[in-house]
């Protein structure tokens, strides 16, 4: 491989909030350039080419993947579409950056992880970027040097709204289809929190009690509320709610890793800070003043793996794991019962 920029094909608008999010970071990277972006709206695969400087705008994304100057996918359609885009693109040797959720059921994810398997491809799980923000690298740094004690418990809390079909849009379109995705409000940001206290506390979630409603949107054909409660594999509890109840655009976020001997509270969405005590000096509880909460740098770190062979972040078997993590807590909303994972 040449020391040239890798190409970026971005295939699918449907989870536009990453996909755009994504195609500023190639059009921005000296690392890589996005050479195609492919949609079955043309419009705005042509929008989407022209505002990120791709050459090429195109309805049919398996002619990109057919092209020699394309490394990385990005794919970014509907998660009931992903296990063929992204079959096929492990099939023509590209490595993948692939939506959350990856699949609507274990066999499509398994689907994805044989796949990418048998074709020595890289697949990189979009909800495990969040391992890569500075907040919860260092997080995951003092918890590895035991400046908090063995973790005890995470809590994650995150409101927002309805999600937009595409900017402005009233619709909220794939969103709410159980057809195209296998949850709804929960599922939307709570599969990063269930990636994150994974990846944090270096445990696998074990079993999980759940409670889902519609409480703003009750004609919703998903839930726009959830509360999921793991017990991991370290004997740790993680409580994780998620939710589409807030008015259009607003978005909180916090999370807490309790330790035997500290915690640490992220506040970077809101006040820029972490809020710490624990081994760090102090008798006290301290706030951290943070650079804000950038977007992940999951481009970056692709580009790294393929030119570098540098260990990716994630894997498609940690997407899988998610997945079975989050189809195990609607199985414990839905019967009221506490469901084992595995």
């Amino acid at each position: 491989m040449t020391n040239e920029p890798l190409g970026v094909a971005l295939i699918g608008l449907d989870h536009w909030y990453a996909a755009l999010n994504l195609a500023a970071a190639a059009t921005r990277s000296n690392l890589c350039h996005l050479v195609a972006v492919a949609d079955d709206d043309e419009a705005h695969a042509h929008q989407v080419a022209r505002d990120y400087e791709a050459g090429i705008a195109t309805t049919d994304y398996r002619a990109v993947l057919e092209r020699g100057d394309v490394d990385i996918v990005v794919a970014m359609y509907s998660t009931d579409q992903n296990v063929a885009v992204c079959s096929a693109a492990a099939a023509a040797g590209k490595h993948i950056i692939g939506v959350k959720p990856m699949a609507m059921d274990l066999v499509g994810a398994g689907a994805i992880v044989e796949a990418v398997r048998s074709a020595g491809v890289i697949y990189l799980p979009f909800e495990s970027s969040h391992r890569l923000m500075p907040t919860n690298q260092q997080i995951k740094r003092w918890i590895d040097e035991g400046r908090i004690g063995p973790p005890q418990r995470y809590l994650q809390t995150l409101h927002s709204s309805l999600p937009q079909a595409w900017p402005g849009s009233p619709s909220s379109g794939w969103w709410i289809d159980p057809a195209r995705v296998p949850g709804g409000g929960w599922i939307d940001h709570g599969i990063y929190a269930v990636d994150l206290v994974r990846w944090l506390f270096g445990a696998t979630a074990s079993e999980v009690l759940g409670v889902v409603a519609r409480r703003r949107h009750p004609t919703l054909p998903v839930e726009d509320y959830g509360l999921a409660t793991y017990t991991l594999s370290n004997h740790a509890v993680a409580i994780i709610e998620d939710t589409w109840t807030a008015e259009q655009g607003f978005f909180f976020s916090r999370s807490e890793v309790v330790g035997s001997a500290g915690a640490t509270l992220d506040e970077t969405q809101t006040t820029g800070r972490i809020v710490v005590r624990g081994d760090f000096g102090f008798d006290t509880w301290v706030a951290l003043e943070q650079q804000g909460s950038p977007a992940p740098p999951i481009l970056d770190h692709m580009v790294a793996c393929v030119r570098e062979a540098a260990a990716p972040i994630a894997t498609a078997e940690d997407g899988r794991a998610n997945l079975a993590a989050c189809l195990a807590f609607y199985q414990a909303a839905h019967t009221g019962a506490s469901v084992r994972i595995g």
